[in-house]
């Protein structure tokens, strides 16, 4: 039992739980409270700003509400408060994402003299985001470096990007992607043929307008999207563009995962646009659903649902696989097995002791 090691572990960097915002807060909220078991103590930090029930404890995780914001140019800040508001009480602190970068030599000099232990996820290769500009890539690829170069153990979640760990950090390196076994099953739900879905935030990226012109160019009955529309221009305008198309259902987050099901056991086909990142959670969910499943062909999407999915580059080849529907919906044990959250949790716990 690793709680007899007084293991205390500490996550920095997410928005918080429940999750309310993406890919570091659905593990946050499905593998936390599996590590919390097994050790002394789980704490994850939390943006106020998106909470107004602010329990101490959820599902046996502590929370810390801290009034920076997670995301944006304040996260760097918020990083900061985090590490510091944990540090006392903490034996193991993983810090999701690299924002915290340039105190990443302060984290490490800390931890080495109070023998803790850091680690970080570096997501995503967020420096390759093209929604950022030249200068804000530049630093987050040298918060990127940072962050490997100071931390004991860097995590990533995607085969993908392993040509994205340095190499003096490859030895330190481990692969552990998202889980998705947390999702929720109704057979009862009917499936209502030629319905495509996709969930995700409304970004470039995410490959969004490709999708709707795919959809619409196809024999498609009813495409639904589920995103933050409200969060940017981007999507402000493209919802006005399609709204008022009788084809489409544009809606706005939704985190409660009873509704989340009904969409998903519906749909016949699941659109995946993402083209930057490594494991995408919620393609990593709809690989534990049966329905069809059309992924952007990128690399990092392919080392996550394998054969099965089928892959496009452009509205046309998307319209084209949507008419044709055959060849991609294979037995998804075997790649389910890879994405469950005791595997997952336990994989966190071995880096963290290493």
């Amino acid at each position: 039992m690793l709680g007899e090691l007084r293991v205390r572990v500490a996550f920095i960097g997410s928005v918080g739980v429940p999750n309310c915002y993406g890919g570091f807060e659905s593990f946050v909220d499905n593998c936390g409270p599996l590590i919390a078991e097994q050790v002394e103590s789980v704490v994850v930090t939390c943006d106020a700003a998106f909470y107004s029930n602010k329990n101490p404890v959820y599902k046996g995780v502590h929370r810390i509400f801290l009034p920076i914001a997670a995301n944006g140019p304040s996260s760097i800040f918020h990083d900061l408060l985090a590490f510091f508001v944990v540090f006392n009480s903490s034996t193991h602190i993983v810090v999701l994402g690299v924002s915290g970068g340039p105190w990443f030599p302060l984290y490490r000099i800390l931890c080495d003299l109070f023998g803790k232990r850091l680690i970080v996820n570096v997501d995503g290769v967020e420096w390759r985001r093209k929604k950022f500009g030249v200068i804000k890539r530049l630093f987050l690829k040298c918060f990127d470096w940072f962050a490997q170069a100071f931390t004991h153990v860097v995590v990533y979640d995607n085969d993908a990007l392993g040509s994205f760990i340095y190499q003096f950090a490859l030895g330190k390196s481990v692969m552990i992607p998202y889980s998705g076994d947390h999702i929720i099953r109704k057979n009862c739900i009917q499936l209502e043929p030629r319905s495509a879905l996709t969930i995700c935030r409304i970004e470039p990226e995410n490959n969004i307008e490709t999708l709707i012109q795919g959809a619409l160019d196809s024999s498609l009955l009813k495409y639904t999207i589920v995103g933050n529309w409200n969060a940017s221009e981007y999507g402000k305008s493209l919802r006005m563009r399609y709204q008022d198309n009788f084809r489409l259902h544009l809606m706005d987050p939704i985190y409660d995962q009873n509704v989340l099901c009904k969409l998903r056991e519906r749909c016949e086909i699941y659109l995946h646009g993402h083209s930057v990142g490594g494991t995408n959670p919620s393609l990593v969910e709809m690989l534990f659903y049966d329905c069809y499943i059309l992924c952007f062909d990128v690399a990092y999407n392919r080392a996550t649902a394998g054969n099965c999915a089928a892959y496009f580059n452009d509205f046309k080849s998307l319209s084209n696989h949507i008419s044709q529907l055959n060849g991609f919906k294979l037995p998804r044990n075997e790649i389910r097995n890879k994405y469950m959250r005791k595997l997952i949790a336990k994989e966190y716990l071995r880096a963290m002791l290493k």
